[in-house]
């Protein structure tokens, strides 16, 4: 009896239980089924009214140190314009080629939505590559190439010096035209190439008795202007500053009558005997590169000498401008000092030897020449021809208003001073 009675207390525990236990069950699933369903109203229901878009396109190229705006996305909900909750994230570096993205994030009403824009840094710029010395060249058979030299540059790798590839030999000892090409390719498989042109010609047969006392009339100019009061202004108080009817008139009489204008290399070789040159020969030099000379100081004598095919060598003083505004095939570049071309103060013949060579060592790293100097003021000492002689400079030249010859000292050529008062007629008794 008493065991019948604890079983029955045991069944009665049990409903007891179950009675606690399975409305709390049946509260559970019922939650469940609540959340599930509000969940699956918001996804396939109320989360398509949730809605982001790329303002332009989804891919964007930038090219490589332009600026870049990005024109960002706009979001919706329904019909209510929600752009402002929008949140961006960018990994952009335009200071680097490569592939970066811009993410887009909405969050509204326990949604939330993302899209990416895709932005490419790239480089389309070619390298660029500039020779030293002419672009073309005439030698004689059984002289000397000597390769003048190159500076290659890119916007994003800078220096690709070492990257020049040289196609293209000159045979020396045959007459011909030789190309030689110079190729370089930067980190983006940009291309650039540009040629030089050498022609090997025969030697002139010469009479070497009657040539043997040749004379070059050796031309100095400094500044050119156009006629027109500013102009004028500038070079009221310089003498040797020519106006361009003068100038383009003395360039017309020497094309007229037939005379070959040196380049600086064609007069050095001469003046050591290794080639010869016609009867009828002049070399055109300029000094310092102020007025008129350059592209950026108002661009006279240039196109002149383009225009006119004349060859002309410019004496620069490389600390006082950039070498770069004056670069033309028909305009060799020497040094005229860096920073040693004082008026009325210390120049070339009195800093001393090794302040002369520091500041010549400076200048021949700006035209990447050693071929010819020019001595400021036409002044010079022993010390100032000895330091010069130091550095390799093969020629120097000073005034002197007469014709230079071979048996000059190589390191004091005279040249004839064309002033703005120099007459055409003077001016051919000088060349003649």
């Amino acid at each position: 009896m008493k065991k019948e009675i604890k079983i029955k207390k045991r069944i009665s525990n049990k409903k007891s239980k179950l009675f606690i236990i399975l409305p709390l069950v049946l509260i559970i699933i019922s939650l469940i089924i609540v959340a599930s369903y509000f969940i699956l109203i918001n996804v396939n229901g109320e989360g398509k009214y949730l809605k982001i878009k790329l303002n332009g396109e989804k891919e964007i190229k930038v090219e490589y140190g332009s600026d870049y705006e990005d024109l960002g996305a706009t979001a919706k909900y329904k019909k209510k314009d929600i752009s402002k909750n929008i949140t961006v994230k960018n990994n952009l570096n335009l200071e680097k080629i490569g592939n970066y993205t811009y993410t887009y994030t909405i969050k509204y009403k326990n949604q939330e939505k993302k899209i990416v824009r895709k932005v490419s840094v790239i480089d389309t710029e070619k390298p660029v590559i500039k020779l030293n010395g002419n672009s073309e060249m005439t030698l004689y058979v059984g002289s000397e190439y000597k390769e003048a030299g190159y500076e290659a540059v890119d916007n994003y790798d800078l220096d690709l010096h070492d990257k020049v590839e040289i196609i293209g030999t000159v045979d020396i000892n045959k007459v011909g035209e030789y190309i030689i090409v110079y190729k370089v390719k930067d980190s983006s498989d940009n291309e650039f190439s540009i040629d030089r042109k050498v022609k090997v010609i025969e030697k002139p047969v010469v009479n070497t008795s009657n040539n043997s006392g040749q004379k070059i009339a050796v031309l100095n100019y400094h500044f050119f202007y156009e006629t027109d009061e500013e102009n004028e202004v500038l070079c009221d108080k310089q003498s040797i500053c020519e106006k361009m009817d003068t100038f383009r008139e003395q360039l017309k009489w020497l094309n007229d009558n037939g005379y070959k204008t040196l380049t600086i290399n064609e007069f050095v070789d001469w003046m050591y005997g290794n080639i010869e040159i016609p009867e009828k020969s002049v070399l055109i030099t300029i000094d310092d590169g102020g007025l008129g000379t350059g592209k950026h100081n108002k661009n006279y004598l240039i196109p002149a000498l383009e225009e006119y095919k004349i060859h002309a060598t410019l004496f620069l003083i490389t600390g006082w401008w950039d070498i770069e505004n004056y670069r033309s095939e028909y305009l060799d570049i020497e040094s005229h000092t860096h920073e040693l071309h004082v008026s009325g103060g210390c120049n070339a013949t009195c800093v001393g030897h090794d302040k002369l060579v520091e500041d010549l060592n400076k200048s021949i790293n700006v035209t990447k020449s050693k071929e010819a100097f020019c001595f400021p003021f036409y002044q010079y000492n022993d010390e100032a021809i000895r330091a010069v002689k130091d550095v390799g400079f093969k020629v120097a030249f000073i005034g002197g208003n007469r014709k230079a010859s071979r048996s000059d000292d190589k390191y004091k050529i005279p040249r004839y001073v064309i002033y703005d008062s120099t007459s055409l007629q003077q001016f051919i008794n000088m060349v003649r």
